[in-house]
């Protein structure tokens, strides 16, 4: 998630930026998807809108190999560097963070794609972000986001349950677009691009260690202040050190996989 929001909940610090990471191995295969659907490829220029830890970029700059190039644009400056260090370690060239909004941002050269991943539901108005951004991008280029469809699940007052509602309640009443997915097409629209193909994902995954367990918890926790803050109920009885173990005796209980946050894929080419 990006820093880009002025009420980003989930904060700033080494934590979150290793808890991106986490979540960037867990959301790559879907990711990678649609980059390679929407067509990125080989030799393009790419902008990534609010690129966090920078692992939209490390992915994008294998896409587009060494022909190609990845411009992240952020506000955090920590997050940059971060960033910055993590892509001088890898030995990789093609990639540059700036820091930018997207509202000031003038690229050198037309791009040929705009990428981003929970990033819009942190704008307060996604589609004026993203038409501040696209009449720099060329006739034919690429618009591709993965936005978020959070909801609270029914049934008992469950440990996940709560867990949940702090971080989808947290997020909402921060001020972000928790239900902006199935919205993509409007945003597009709004921002004068063509009707976008959608794709609605939730990862299920039967492993009892599976990485989704201690991303739920890891999330859960960075929100938990902001929880307590804003009373939600049952936030401030949840016992952190063995919400996962908690969890993963739940969810073994009602017999289910464990299953990640619900995600929409929306893609379209720039018309000529």
């Amino acid at each position: 998630m990006s820093a880009s929001h002025e009420h980003y909940a989930l904060g700033r610090s080494p934590q979150e930026y290793a808890r991106l990471t986490r979540q960037a191995a867990i959301f790559e295969p879907m990711t990678r998807r649609l980059f390679t659907e929407a067509g990125i490829g080989p030799g393009m220029r790419v902008l990534d809108l609010g690129s966090g830890a920078g692992d939209i970029c490390l992915l994008i700059s294998e896409l587009v190999g060494p022909s190609g190039s990845v411009i992240g644009l952020d506000l955090d400056d920590d997050a940059l560097a971060h960033a910055r260090e993590r892509v001088a370690n890898a030995g990789i060239s093609n990639v540059t963070f700036l820091h930018s909004d997207f509202a000031h941002y003038v690229p050198s050269a037309p791009v040929d794609a705009i990428v981003g991943r929970l990033v819009l539901m942190y704008q307060d108005d996604p589609a004026a972000a993203l038409t501040n951004l696209t009449k720099y991008l060329r006739p034919g280029g690429v618009v591709a986001f993965i936005e978020p469809w959070f909801q609270i699940p029914g049934g008992p007052d469950t440990t996940i349950k709560t867990a949940i509602t702090c971080i989808v309640e947290s997020l909402r009443r921060s001020g972000a677009h928790i239900d902006l997915g199935p919205r993509m097409h409007r945003v597009f629209l709004a921002a004068g691009l063509p009707l976008p193909s959608m794709r609605s994902e939730s990862i299920l995954d039967p492993r009892e260690d599976s990485p989704l367990y201690a991303y739920l918890a890891d999330t859960t926790a960075h929100l938990l202040p902001k929880a307590i803050e804003y009373g939600i109920p049952g936030a401030d009885r949840l016992e952190m050190s063995s919400i996962a173990e908690r969890i993963r005796v739940e969810v073994r209980a009602f017999g289910y996989a464990m299953m990640g946050p619900n995600l929409v894929s929306a893609w379209c080419a720039k018309g000529v």
